[in-house]
């Protein structure tokens, strides 16, 4: 009985309709997704579209608009994968990250390396990838998914190296390691640490590469957030300064899990579908991003993310 009442609240958050006493929606784009986007998991910008991911164990990658419809979909023939939960890209490649984990259980990861010039034209087409694979420093497996410090589900494209951030389920933290983009099997060289207090599912670098944006949630996928990121040294970017969004004041299952910028300033996001919030794409003006900040009104007393599947 709490579907129809939470979807209308949210409604009323980002509708862009208003009472003559309420103040217009900052938010320029929403649109539910497509069932193929249900369980959108990562979205990256090149130019004038977007790349999407779901959290399948499909090499596959969707190509969108910038008003989230589908313009085509790319599957991967010769490489398997176990999780897909993020996606990064540059001017020459889309990169899959196969890095979820969320029992504890995974050792081997790997990124699946995309060539644009090599996707044929098509709604649904095939291509071929090559594949870099690595393991995390120090990483010990677990039985108790409450204690992985090692989930996965961030993967940024930062000049001439991948960056992967941590979900860590029991510190509450993610941790920051790069990757080279040149196919092979390495370790991942760890940066730095960042206290997010909350579950970290998506990252994401401005155009001009001086701005860091990380999106997540707390227990049950609530209470979600994004951090920006600036004035960092290097590719460190927990160096700097950061502020944090929260973008709901009460305790809805709104399972947000992908962010992006383009190149027109526009900040986009997406939510998993849920019992109580559909999957859906959003977009605002990176100027407007801190009017959607809310002030929560319930106390969060676990911070611990139980669900399966996330």
């Amino acid at each position: 009985m709490i579907k129809l009442p939470v979807l209308f609240l949210l409604a009323f958050f980002l509708s862009c309709a208003s009472s003559k006493n309420e103040e217009k929606s900052p938010v320029a784009v929403k649109k539910l997704l497509p069932k193929e986007l249900k369980e959108v998991s990562g979205i990256t910008s090149i130019g004038e579209n977007l790349w999407a991911i779901t959290d399948k164990p499909k090499s596959r990658v969707f190509k969108l608009d910038m008003e989230g419809n589908v313009l085509q979909t790319v599957n991967v023939s010769n490489v398997e994968a176990v999780d897909v939960e993020a996606v990064a890209s540059d001017s020459n490649f889309v990169y899959l990250g196969d890095v979820g984990d969320n029992v504890g259980d995974r050792v081997e990861r790997k990124i699946i390396k995309i060539s644009l010039e090599r996707i044929p034209e098509g709604s649904e087409v095939e291509v071929t990838a090559e594949t870099i694979e690595f393991t995390f420093p120090n990483e010990e497996l677990t039985n108790n998914k409450k204690q992985n410090n090692f989930d996965c589900e961030s993967l940024l494209s930062f000049r001439d190296s991948l960056y992967v951030f941590t979900k860590d389920r029991e510190d509450k933290e993610t941790k920051l390691y790069v990757i080279p983009k040149a196919p092979g099997k390495y370790t991942a060289r760890y940066i730095s640490t960042f206290n997010s207090e909350g579950l970290i599912t998506d990252a994401a670098i401005n155009m001009l590469n001086n701005e860091l944006a990380l999106i997540g949630y707390h227990k049950g996928h609530t209470y979600p957030f994004i951090y920006l990121f600036s004035n960092f040294e290097g590719n460190n970017f927990f160096s700097g300064e950061s502020q944090k969004i929260d973008l709901a004041d009460k305790k809805w299952d709104w399972q947000l899990e992908a962010i992006t910028f383009n190149n027109k300033n526009m900040v986009y996001f997406a939510c998993e579908g849920t019992d109580q919030v559909p999957a859906t794409f959003y977009g605002i003006n990176r100027n407007d991003v801190f009017k959607l900040k809310k002030t929560k009104k319930e106390k969060k007393k676990d911070t611990t993310d139980e669900g399966a599947g996330d």
